[in-house]
């Protein structure tokens, strides 16, 4: 039973920064509430871990810390609750896996997290927020940040790429774009705060699209708005110094970006592209929508474009029917473009993705011998010792 005389909370991020913003929504939520947080869980009346699963190790160690957590609450004294992707992916299922698990809710709905504390009576009562709608564009915005200069503003929610190996279209949903007079208000509420620098997140930054503008804000003269159309409106706004931005992808970016990242000074230059892999049959069984010779032209035209140009990536290997001439153009092609940096990973099957329905057939001591590989190559070009 949470005793309303305490209401202490323990919240654990794991993940990318999508889960960092949601995790200061959560925050900023409980505390408009009168909800207190410690930063140690044995002093904590409520547990909540905010989760991650595009990779399966993540997933893994997110239910993995949190039963031997709730093992330790032999008196079950504390409510725990596990928010975010992996609840999304696993549903129903985590209350067998974590037995003393209170109450589970997707991404879409953590706007209701008041609401889930106040329904908790006990541990033998189970609350689930999981739903199929799309998360709202006109959401909560509580005042609380974890920096007091640096913010991440959501631009977007969701995906509509379906890339065969990625779990977040189904655990995000499908991609919607926030308001451009939304967004530009916000950034201009976080500069008055002393935010200098917004980092703008979407999982597909480029193709943020807003046709609806209704507004006599000046900044706005547009009737439709893309990626670089809002870049240029949070340009404008008095205060900011900075602005980054994650993740573009490469069937969506192009010249007119790299532009404009080159005109407009307090943008970022510092592109992170993923490439996935540098083989174009594996980039087909992906559903990437490029191929890698149109990945060098961009890479190519962006350094061309932009001074002082840095780029990051990701990249994926031991990808089903991987070969080692595949893996030997994905290496090819981080020895030509010489990232700034990389993050590499093995594959691992996330179901409902589409390529967990082929043959995860590279061993995998060869994904840890090429996941190796291309570590200590990266490492070598980020330190120019290659």
């Amino acid at each position: 039973m949470i005793n309303k005389s305490e209401k202490k909370v323990f919240l654990k991020n794991f993940g990318c920064q999508m889960n960092v913003r949601d995790s200061e929504i959560v925050r900023g939520i409980l505390e408009e509430c009168k909800y207190q947080f410690v930063d140690d869980e044995s002093h904590a009346d409520i547990v909540i871990f905010n989760t991650c699963s595009v990779r399966e190790h993540a997933e893994h160690r997110a239910i993995s810390v949190l039963g031997s957590l709730i093992k330790k609450d032999k008196k079950r004294a504390k409510v725990f609750g596990l928010i975010g992707c992996v609840a999304k992916h696993k549903k129903e299922e985590l209350f067998k896996s974590l037995p003393g698990l209170n109450f589970i809710c997707g991404p879409a709905e953590i706007y209701e997290i008041g609401d889930i504390l106040r329904d908790v009576t006990g541990n033998r009562y189970h609350v689930i927020r999981l739903s199929e709608k799309q998360r709202p564009i006109d959401n909560v915005n509580p005042a609380y940040r974890e920096s007091k200069t640096h913010a991440f503003v959501n631009i977007a929610y969701g995906c509509n790429n379906y890339c065969s190996y990625c779990i977040v279209p189904y655990a995000r949903g499908p991609e919607v774009s926030r308001p451009v007079e939304d967004i530009a208000q916000e950034v201009s509420d976080l500069a008055k705060r002393g935010i200098s620098h917004v980092t703008l997140l979407g999982q597909n930054v480029n193709s943020y699209s807003d046709h609806r503008p209704q507004t006599t804000d000046h900044r706005l003269k547009n009737k439709k708005y893309d990626f670089v159309c809002l870049l240029k409106v949070v340009h404008e706004i008095e205060g900011i110094k900075k602005i980054s931005f994650v993740t573009s992808h490469p069937k969506d970016a192009g010249v007119r970006l790299f532009k404009t990242i080159a005109e407009f000074p307090k943008i970022d230059r510092y592109l992170h592209l993923p490439l996935q892999s540098g083989s174009n049959r594996i980039l087909r069984l992906m559903h990437r929508g490029y191929t890698i010779e149109k990945y060098h032209k961009l890479i190519a035209d962006y350094r061309k474009i932009v001074p002082e140009a840095k780029l990051s990536t990701d990249i994926i290997v031991g990808f089903p029917s991987e070969s080692e001439e595949d893996f030997i153009m994905t290496k090819k092609a981080v020895e030509e473009v010489r990232f700034n940096n990389a993050y590499i990973f093995k594959y691992s099957p996330r179901p409902p993705a589409k390529s967990s329905e082929l043959p995860d057939d590279v061993p995998p001591e060869v994904k840890e011998k090429r996941h190796n590989i291309l570590l200590d190559l990266q490492k070598k070009i980020s330190l120019n010792k290659i």
